[in-house]
């Protein structure tokens, strides 16, 4: 029954979205974005649930995280509340505590059959023990950059620098990506990842077919993992920000497609600094729903 409520309570958050969208909000997308990034961990519906229910969250996890993180739930708070998988792992089925879920291999064959609810809480709603401050940029992409071009040329990407791209800074095509020379280090590292994200995401089958959509995509992309690092977002991002086509299945999918592509980028460019990634996220995996 709890699941079922939680369900519906994704499904009015969705609407809250979708409304805010047709009534020319776009601050309400752009926020829902910044969530997306700070809750990186979580799926698009969870991170939507999360952002809802408080839209002032910093770092959430789970009660017995907060435990171990030498910080207790605070009498009376109430949990945010989320949808947690049931996992099938070699044919067994077994639910999983979300403090739990980090303790996944990633050689394990797993299978989402269900989900159940969980509860998270904001550190607002807990007292003990200071976390250690988290690493963040003002404008300065600093070491994020040299990580992202490692990560690019992990997967086999070569980034090249040119002076005859017309007035794009950057663009991609298969195993390459072109950029402007000069760029400002923040410009640089933005453009890096929404051309990324165009290889990750249009190119090969199932692309959607019009510009505007990929082009959304991508800086929707740029904006969640500029914004999970602390980089400050103009009006460059907000001016691609309007996802809302008149069709709210499309719109669910393309969300979901920005969280995927910006969590891995996320993740990876950040995972020198696990420690700090975990605790920002209550040391748990992504919550997929």
């Amino acid at each position: 029954m709890q699941t079922t409520i939680i369900h519906k309570s994704a499904h009015d958050a969705f609407e809250k979205l979708i409304t805010a969208i047709e009534t020319g909000q776009s601050d309400t997308l752009k926020s829902y974005l910044c969530a997306m990034g700070k809750f990186h961990h979580y799926s698009a519906t969870n991170a939507m649930l999360i952002y809802f229910a408080r839209p002032d969250a910093t770092h959430v996890a789970g009660f017995r995280t907060w435990l171990k993180l030498g910080r207790s739930v605070k009498k009376n708070e109430h949990g945010i509340p989320i949808l947690a998988p049931i996992i099938q792992r070699h044919k067994l089925c077994k639910e999983l505590d979300i403090a739990d879920l980090s303790e996944q291999s990633e050689e394990d064959e797993d299978i989402v059959v269900r989900f159940k609810a969980a509860y998270v809480f904001d550190i607002s709603q807990t007292q003990g023990e200071s976390l250690p401050e988290f690493a963040r940029v003002k404008g300065d992409p600093s070491n994020y950059t040299t990580r992202l071009k490692r990560y690019i040329a992990n997967h086999k990407i070569t980034v090249e620098y040119a002076d005859n791209l017309g007035t794009a800074e950057g663009m991609a095509c298969s195993g390459t990506i072109k950029l402007k020379n000069n760029l400002a280090a923040a410009e640089e590292f933005s453009v890096l990842v929404h051309e990324l994200a165009h290889l990750r995401l249009h190119i090969g089958q199932g692309q959607p077919l019009s510009r505007k959509v990929r082009e959304t995509e991508a800086e929707a992309v740029a904006f969640v993992v500029c914004n999970a690092i602390g980089l400050e977002c103009g009006t460059a991002s907000s001016d691609y920000i309007q996802l809302y086509q008149g069709d709210k299945k499309l719109l669910m999918e393309s969300l979901e497609r920005i969280q995927t592509t910006a969590s891995g980028i996320i993740n990876a460019i950040m995972s020198e600094e696990k420690q700090q990634s975990d605790v920002n996220n209550g040391g748990e995996v992504a919550l997929a729903a």
